[in-house]
């Protein structure tokens, strides 16, 4: 599985730990080719995990990705801690509501009540959770590149696959 999404830095390093790879690579498929989240809204809170983690391999990894799902360069600028996120910036009320949830979330490691009800309420439980899901897999790789030290990819970038319907 690891060349379907190429042969990167953080892939080869991770299959290391080869009981778990192949179990952590099926479930990082399903997250980036589930059809809940729109890919718009995926590498959104893919992106501000990245920034919020300080991990520069997923954002550099993630921006063309953002992109090639509709994200203005101006936008994958105010991802970064410290950007406005506002709807003047062409952000709808949904995506800074899930915004507004990922920051918080990684920030605080709660969120506020209205704000999950917000966002719930825009989403439904099964888009929620998979945000919620989300979240919780880039943070942890963050993790894992920020502490590995992995190296980044200087031509290499990743695919996304097609859902498999």
């Amino acid at each position: 599985m690891t060349l379907q999404r190429g042969n990167l830095n953080v892939y080869r390093t991770l299959a290391n730990a080869d009981t778990m790879f192949t179990g952590w690579m099926a479930a990082g498929h399903a997250a980036l080719t589930s059809p809940v989240l729109s890919a718009r809204l995926r590498e959104l809170v893919i992106l501000r995990t990245g920034h919020l983690m300080n991990c520069p391999y997923e954002v550099a990894q993630h921006t063309a990705l953002a992109r090639g799902a509709g994200i203005a360069d101006q936008q994958i600028e105010e991802l970064a801690v410290g950007g406005s996120l506002s709807a003047s910036s062409g952000f709808d009320d949904t995506e800074l509501a899930v915004l507004g949830l990922t920051t918080e979330l990684l920030l605080t490691k709660q969120v506020d009540a209205a704000l999950f009800k917000a966002v719930h309420q825009a989403l439904g439980t099964k888009a929620t959770i998979e945000v919620l899901m989300l979240i919780n897999r880039w943070s942890g790789l963050a993790l894992m590149i920020n502490a590995l030290e992995i190296d980044l990819d200087t031509t290499a970038r990743i695919a996304i696959p097609r859902p498999q319907h």
